[in-house]
C-alpha cells in the first residue's frame, strides 16, 4: 500500500515512521523529540508494535504543490492538512481509496470523493485541544492576576490572625472575564476551540483574519474587526496564525500603542509573530497590562533575555501542545495510523 503525505509537516513525518521507519528515521525522531525522551526511536517502534501494523506499507512525502498531482497516481491513501484536493487531484488518483485529513476536511471536495467512493476521515487533533486549554489557562492567569496573588501570599501580613480575611493583601488584578472583550488573530481550528470555550465564561469574542468567515460568526457568536480595529478595543489579545514572512513581527511596536492600557497578550502560536524588543518595552512601560507567551524566537529562551525579570509576564517553555509521550502519540496520531491500517485490513 502507497501512502502519500501531501505536505511537507514534521508531524507527517512522524506518522510516516511509525508507519514505516526510514533509514534515517533516527536523526529526525531525536530532533523531534529532543530532550523529552531518552530513546525515541525505540519509544515509536514499541508504539507502532503495539498498533500492529502490517508489513507493505510504502510511504512517500510531497514537499512542492507542484508535485502533488503526479504522486497521486499510485496512491492509496492520501493524508493532508492543508492542501487542496479538489477534481483535478482526484481524477490523478486512480487507486485512492482514503483520504485522511489532519483536522477537519475545509479543503477536500467532498462531492467529488463520494462519486469516487474514496473515504474521506477527519481528525479531532488531541494537540489543538491541548493548545486551546492552555490559551484558557493564560487569560485566566492573567486577568485573575494568579502572580500577583502567589507573591502576595509570600509576603508577612499585618492583619492578625482570624477565621476569614478575605482578600488580605488587597490584590487588585483580581477580575476575570466576565465581561471583558477577547480578540482572536486568526481563526483556524485552535481559535475556533477557543473561540467555543470562552462561551461560558461571558465574554465578547472579536476575530480578525484574511477572508472573513460569516458562517463561523453565526455559529460561534463572535464578531469580525480589522486588526488595527480590534487591538483598540480589546481587553484580550490571543494569536493564532502561523508564522511565516507575512506574519513575522505582526505585533509591533505601533499596534501595541493602539492598545487599551491594561490590555493582555496571550501567545501560543510562533515567537517571531510579535516583535519581542517592543512588546518587553510595552510590559516594562505600562503600555500593556500583561503578557502569557508560550513561544519565542529564539528558543529555548535565553537565560539573560530581558521577559524573563518582568512580573507581567507569564512564560512557559513551549508546552501548550502537551508532553509528548507514548499516551500523546495514542491521542495524537493514532487515529490516523488506525485509519490507514484499517484500509490495508479491508477485502
Amino acid at each position: 500500500m502507497n501512502v502519500l503525505f501531501g505536505e511537507p509537516d514534521k508531524m507527517f513525518r512522524l506518522i510516516g515512521e511509525a508507519l514505516a521507519p526510514s533509514d534515517d528515521g533516527g536523526g529526525f525522531l531525536s530532533e523531534f523529540f529532543l530532550t523529552e525522551c531518552a530513546n525515541p526511536v525505540g519509544m515509536l517502534r514499541s508504539w507502532s508494535a503495539r498498533r500492529k501494523i502490517p508489513a507493505g506499507i510504502r510511504v512517500s512525502h510531497c514537499s512542492r504543490p507542484d508535485d502533488l498531482k503526479a504522486m497521486l497516481a499510485d496512491t492509496d491513501v492520501l493524508v493532508v492538512e492543508n492542501a487542496r484536493i479538489g477534481l483535478d487531484e482526484i481524477s490523478e488518483a486512480p487507486f485512492l481509496r482514503l483520504i485522511q485529513t489532519f483536522g477537519k476536511a475545509h479543503n477536500v471536495d467532498l462531492d467529488a470523493c463520494r462519486k469516487r467512493r474514496i473515504a474521506v476521515r477527519t481528525l479531532d487533533r488531541h494537540s489543538n485541544r491541548l493548545v486551546a486549554e492552555h490559551v484558557i489557562m493564560s487569560m485566566l492567569l492573567l486577568t485573575r492576576g494568579f502572580d500577583e496573588s502567589r507573591e502576595a501570599l509570600r509576603r508577612a501580613s499585618s492583619l492578625p490572625p482570624s477565621g476569614w480575611a478575605f482578600n488580605w493583601p488587597a490584590c487588585k488584578g483580581v477580575k476575570g472575564l466576565t465581561g471583558r472583550t477577547i480578540g482572536l488573530v486568526g481563526l483556524g481550528q485552535i481559535g475556533t476551540l477557543v473561540a467555543e470555550y470562552l462561551k461560558p465564561f461571558g465574554a465578547t469574542v472579536l476575530y480578525t483574519r484574511r477572508n472573513r468567515d460569516r458562517s463561523a460568526e453565526e455559529r460561534l457568536g463572535i464578531a469580525y474587526a480589522p486588526l488595527d480595529e480590534l487591538v483598540a478595543k480589546i481587553d484580550v489579545l490571543s494569536i493564532h496564525v502561523p508564522g511565516n514572512a507575512q506574519t513575522e513581527k505582526l505585533i509591533g511596536a505601533d499596534l501595541l500603542k493602539r492598545m487599551r492600557p491594561g490590555t493582555f497578550i496571550v501567545n501560543t502560536a510562533r515567537g517571531s509573530i510579535i516583535d519581542e524588543d517592543a512588546l518587553a518595552a510595552a510590559l516594562q512601560q505600562g503600555v500593556i497590562g500583561g503578557a502569557a507567551l508560550d513561544v519565542f524566537v529564539s528558543e529555548p529562551l535565553r537565560p539573560d533575555h530581558p521577559l524573563r525579570g518582568m512580573k507581567n509576564a507569564i512564560l512557559t517553555p513551549h508546552v501548550a501542545a502537551g508532553t509528548r509521550d507514548e499516551t500523546w502519540l495514542d491521542r495524537e496520531i493514532g487515529p490516523v495510523v488506525e485509519s490507514i491500517v484499517a484500509v490495508m485490513n479491508e477485502p
